[in-house]
């Protein structure tokens, strides 16, 4: 256990800011006088506490946010390329393979532009579904109703992404002024 305790330190302390070294050093001297049942347990804290002094920075937030989403749009991308692939619509349909297409975009923006690429992508999502739904219905009559589905969907996933995009932005701000 004092092995395994020691080792929560050493990573700790990598892991940690470089500003909060001292503070982990003290705790890991502080950890000799502490009784061995409770050792782990406490070189566990001082591990979560890193691990959230490391996230809870400005940048530490947009690199969580921004990788979150670049996987989310990943998956999603991973899910309409098996839907795409497997002829759930009929085989090679057009409107997943799309659908594919648009969040693989949308992982490679978010990753290379962060924020801002995020919500290109988002207002390009929401822009081409409506006017894609509007074009249907205009000229081929009702769309049928995995396509309503689909747009509905769409837009809530949209929405969201851009939620969080924001939201993490605005963390990250106050996360910098207050610093």
């Amino acid at each position: 256990m004092t092995k395994l305790a020691a080792l929560l330190f050493d990573f700790a302390i990598k892991i940690g800011p470089a500003d909060r070294e001292v503070w982990f050093r003290a705790m890991q001297t502080e950890l000799e006088v502490i009784p061995a049942p409770q050792r782990l347990r406490f070189a566990s804290g001082c591990l979560a506490a890193a691990v959230v002094w490391r996230i809870w920075t400005p940048n530490g937030v947009r690199r969580v946010t921004q990788g979150s989403l670049v996987g989310a749009c990943a998956l999603l991308a991973g899910f309409a390329t098996i839907h795409a692939l497997l002829g759930t619509f009929g085989p090679l349909d057009p409107i997943m393979t799309g659908l594919a297409l648009a969040y693989a975009a949308g992982a490679v923006a978010t990753a290379r532009w962060g924020f801002r690429g995020m919500t290109g992508f988002v207002l390009c999502g929401v822009t081409l579904n409506t006017v894609l739904v509007s074009v249907w219905a205009k000229g081929l009559g009702e769309p049928p109703a995995f396509v309503r589905a689909l747009s509905l969907e769409a837009y809530l996933i949209l929405a969201t992404f851009l939620g969080i995009a924001a939201l993490a932005h605005v963390v990250a701000r106050r996360l910098e002024r207050s610093a």
